[in-house]
């Protein structure tokens, strides 16, 4: 792999050479030219680099003013000036100008201007400037400014100035800005600027403004949002219309952020954080249930809330809790969960706003707690969550399952 490198610069300081000789020449054309081997062993003699082909063949190396019609070598072409139409190689292709039509290699294509069709290569296309149509390439596709229609490569993806199409990569996509673009790739895609219709990345994604979606295994990062964020750990955005789903939501101007204060039948003390939008908000909940001192519950869930009137509103929520043992001095850790034991709640909660600052809310819960109650696990005694119930049964196997529901209610003030 140390080799071909060097030979790939050569390549390309042969073309910058031949494009500083001829920015200023003239060049004739002809229909046909035949390199044996390497120039000037061909049939345009050492005047090869100033004429342009209909149809151009290299046994080995090749080099042209440009191409017409067809080019074809063994290992490299080199044109000067432009193709316009076919470039195969079984190597590299090397182009001072623009192309219109197909560069295709084994290993690489470069071209100084615009490609206004199709690069294919092994490992690396690279265009100087505008790239309208594919680029598809093992490893990397560079288009140095506007990329429009569709990159695809095993690694990286990179569009220098703005992105109008599809980006697809192995590792990464990177545009300086995009114009209605989409990117997909396995660990991340950057778009600096613009509008981005839909980014999915297996680890991260960051954009300006996006209309449409975000979808990152681990975080989401942009601007504006109109549509949804999807992260398996956090979303961050100045603002949104739309929703955020993830662990964690942070949205700067038009977010939802309350700090909330429970009682119920259950739990006597709880408090919660909510953060989000209203129409779909992350709920972050510790409190302290009946029974010993040393028995806690921590979980979360998911809210929504509805305006039904200036100062009233309905928040419909549903929450899962299980049970925490701290400093219980007969159990072996002062952080301790000994049995799964949830206490799962569905809440429609009427709301009055007191002032700006200020929301009380109550209404009625349906409950359901599911609970291991084995004594000879080594459980404690007190492990049912449930007050009462109008169901309980208990399963046979060797866990013995209980599960309770019953209809309770909360009431909370949030600030």
């Amino acid at each position: 792999m140390k080799k071909l490198f060097p030979i790939i610069l050569i390549s390309i300081l042969a073309m910058q050479s031949l494009q500083a000789q001829g920015d200023s020449t003239e060049y004739e054309h002809r229909p046909f030219q035949f390199t044996f081997l390497f120039p000037p062993l061909s049939t345009n003699g050492a005047k090869n680099a100033h004429i342009v082909n209909d149809v151009s063949l290299n046994l080995f190396i090749g080099v042209s003013g440009g191409v017409e019609a067809f080019e074809a070598a063994t290992f490299i072409n080199i044109d000067q000036y432009y193709v316009d139409g076919v470039q195969l190689a079984g190597f590299g292709n090397t182009v001072g100008g623009h192309v219109s039509g197909a560069q295709l290699a084994g290993f690489y294509n470069v071209t100084g201007r615009d490609v206004q069709g199709v690069q294919g290569a092994g490992f690396v296309n690279v265009a100087g400037r505008d790239v309208n149509g594919l680029q598809g390439a093992g490893f990397v596709n560079v288009a140095g400014s506007h990329m429009k229609g569709a990159q695809a490569a095993g690694f990286v993806n990179v569009a220098g100035d703005s992105l109008e199409g599809f980006q697809g990569a192995g590792f990464i996509n990177i545009a300086g800005a995009s114009k209605k673009g989409i990117q997909a790739a396995s660990f991340g895609n950057v778009a600096g600027g613009g509008r981005t219709y839909f980014q999915g990345a297996g680890f991260f994604n960051v954009a300006e403004e996006v209309k449409g979606a975000q979808l990152a295994g681990f975080i989401n990062v942009a601007g504006n949002v109109k549509g949804t964020q999807l992260a398996g750990l956090l979303n961050i955005c100045d603002s949104i219309d739309g929703v955020p789903l993830a662990f964690i939501s942070v949205v700067k101007k038009n977010g939802y952020r309350k700090f909330g204060f429970n009682i119920s039948e259950t739990q006597y003390a709880n408090l919660t954080f909510k953060m989000g939008v209203k129409h779909l908000y992350n709920i972050y909940s510790f409190g302290k249930p009946f029974g010993p001192g040393s028995r806690w519950m921590f979980g979360g869930g998911l809210g929504t809330e509805f305006d039904l009137t200036e100062k009233m509103m309905l928040n419909i929520e549903g929450t899962v809790h299980q049970e925490l043992w701290i400093g219980n001095m007969v159990n072996p850790y002062f952080l301790y969960i000994d049995r799964l034991n949830l206490y799962n709640s569905l809440k429609f909660l009427f709301g009055w706003n007191m002032d700006n600052k200020v929301d009380i809310h109550i209404g009625p819960t349906f409950n359901v707690s599911v609970a291991h109650t084995n004594p000879d696990m080594g459980q404690l005694d007190w492990n049912e969550i449930a007050p009462y119930s109008f169901y309980n049964q208990t399963n046979n196997t060797y866990k013995q399952t209980n599960v309770q529901m019953w209809v309770g209610l909360q009431g909370s003030i949030s600030f």
